[in-house]
């Protein structure tokens, strides 16, 4: 097996002719499949439709550049998709730019959330979820991923990205049935599994720190990655955070279940810039909590996961500013836990005995009214 790699450049703007070279340059260095006469389909992090310049989302720069590297390899057909939690039907990323960028570069934009079909998810004790038809008409999968910190997951990546091809609140329904990093990392292997997606872009030229997904604070980074493992790219981004990769339940639990190409971290090789020269030191991370400890394989899926829901509500919880607050719903709808409500005054209300910590509510807030106590760790 050879080793893998991942490409990292440094592209300090947005600024296209700088963007392009960039990412020609990590595309080719990471060995990104032949495209030509193929029809390859872009999944972009989308987790709102939000402006560019808050960082919650890959930026439409990066999506224009890749469709037209692709178009000028020889590529017959980009399709580019995503499903943020809270859409309705017909979604379309107009605010992000995403829209127009497929627009006017000819590529096609798909809608997951129509006609998916049923899929077993493996090492879930029988998970099926709802995944887009598009996936087996394409011949190449690219996640498109923003360099972000993750309030359940401490980062998002590569892979995390991949969550966003089932559609809608069916990924809600995840939390609740997941509900500690341990077991939603394994759903979310389980996924990866599934959809097997053969290439990945990071968008670190502007990241988020703080408390991302949604909430953190925008960064400048400076950095463009490629890798022809996912897994390898999001373990290149742990260690430029400050993260220990294999602390990470999402990288350890890919690496356990062998759905990796390396077997050890000091296998991944980087032909550019090395993860380890480009670590940040004050990089604002998610604070660690103590891994979840269970006698699984004696007590049951079902008792297991009654314990997990005890422990997983002694993790920080979400605060609600109620002079923020728009009365929006949107965190009441998403909530699997059903633990949230709107008063008389149309502000949040929250039973924390039935939240589960899942951190939906925060991550769709569009006026970061809702923060997380004791979040994140103090800068080095």
């Amino acid at each position: 097996m050879n080793s893998p790699s991942v490409a990292i450049q440094h592209c300090e703007t947005y600024d296209a002719k700088e963007l392009s070279e960039a990412l020609e340059q990590v595309c080719k260095i990471a060995a990104l499949p032949a495209v030509k006469d193929k029809k390859i389909l872009l999944k972009p992090n989308i987790l709102s439709d939000a402006a560019p310049d808050k960082a919650i989302t890959t930026r439409p720069e990066v999506v224009r550049e890749l469709i037209r590297m692709l178009y000028a390899q020889g590529a017959a057909e980009v399709l580019v998709g995503d499903s943020p939690g809270i859409s309705g039907p017909n979604f379309s990323p107009k605010t992000s730019g995403i829209a127009q960028v497929c627009q006017e570069e000819g590529a096609r934009w798909v809608e997951f959330a129509r006609d998916p079909v049923m899929h077993t998810i493996p090492g879930t004790y029988g998970l099926k979820l709802p995944l887009p038809t598009i996936r087996n008409e394409v011949d190449l999968i690219i996640s498109v991923a923003k360099m972000k910190t993750h309030q359940l997951m401490y980062a998002t990546g590569s892979v995390k990205n991949i969550f966003g091809m089932v559609p809608g609140l069916h990924k809600s329904a995840c939390h609740m049935h997941y509900p500690t990093r341990e077991s939603f990392a394994r759903m979310l292997a389980g996924l990866y599994a599934v959809i097997k997606p053969q290439f990945a872009i990071m968008d670190g030229i502007i990241s988020m720190e703080g408390s991302g997904p949604a909430a953190g604070e925008p960064r400048h980074t400076g950095l463009l990655f490629a890798s022809a493992d996912p897994t390898a790219l999001d373990v290149a981004q742990a260690i430029i955070m400050g993260y220990d990769p294999l602390s990470l339940p999402l990288i350890r639990e890919l690496l356990n279940r062998k759905l990796t190409t390396w077997h050890t971290v000091e296998e991944i090789t980087y032909p550019l810039l090395h993860a380890n020269s480009l670590i940040i030191p004050d990089f604002k991370r998610i604070k660690q909590q103590k891994k979840t400890r269970l006698i699984n394989a004696l007590i049951g899926p079902l008792f297991t996961r009654y314990f997990k829901l005890r422990h997983q509500r002694h993790e920080p919880k979400p605060l609600f500013d109620p002079m923020l607050c728009i009365g929006c719903k949107r965190c009441v709808k998403i909530c699997p836990g059903k633990a949230l409500s709107l008063d008389d005054n149309h502000k949040v209300v929250v039973n924390y005995k039935k939240c589960i910590r899942c951190y939906c509510c925060h991550e769709v807030c569009p006026v970061d009214a809702i923060t997380i106590e004791n979040a994140l760790e103090q800068s080095v």
